[in-house]
């Protein structure tokens, strides 16, 4: 069984790394969030906060297999976003349609909220970096505890705080998937 497991291990880390991924800085001049990256925790993504991932032991014990899940990337931005991960099935992004804020599913589990919203993205590309958006509304971000900021899309049936920013969110582009999974 540990055989197969390292084996499946492998063969995802070598597969996953062709995909292109990147990563996302907030962007609002002149503000607190101003040049923020966004990061994964909880569930939930985030601007001032740590990036929260994990790695099997048994997978951390193949040498290269597990990313170092520092910091926080992503993959797709073609209708879908997903997280760049290793992990067997991925982790999907999504909105959640009573909120507004923006999530990602445990890994090994394709459970999403009924009724979230899991299309629409739209990741452009430029010389030196690019854009994410979503067709449903502007990122905006909402000041949380321990100075950090939950990140949120602006969708019409949601009402904001007015300590609330809205951004821009510049993707960078990155050769690798971060973590094997964010928790």
């Amino acid at each position: 069984m540990k055989t197969f497991t390292t084996v499946a291990a492998l063969n995802t880390l070598f597969l996953t790394t062709s995909a292109q991924y990147f990563g996302l800085l907030s962007v609002r001049s002149a503000s607190p969030i101003h040049y923020q990256g966004v990061s994964a925790s909880n569930q939930s993504l985030w601007l001032n906060k740590p990036t929260a991932s994990y790695c099997p032991p048994n997978i951390a014990e193949i040498s290269g297999a597990c990313p170092a899940g520092n910091y926080t990337n992503f993959a797709g931005g073609d209708d879908t976003l997903g997280m760049g991960t290793v992990v067997p099935g991925g982790q999907q992004v999504y909105i959640d349609a009573e909120t507004g804020a923006v999530k990602y599913t445990i890994a090994h589990s394709a459970a999403i909220p009924e009724g979230a919203i899991q299309t629409g993205w739209n990741k452009t590309d430029g010389e030196s970096f690019g854009y994410l958006a979503n067709e449903n509304g502007g990122f905006i971000a909402c000041p949380a505890e321990d100075n950090s900021w939950q990140v949120f899309v602006a969708l019409e049936c949601v009402e904001f705080d007015d300590a609330c920013l809205g951004f821009n969110a510049i993707a960078s582009n990155s050769t690798k998937a971060a973590a094997w999974q964010y928790t």
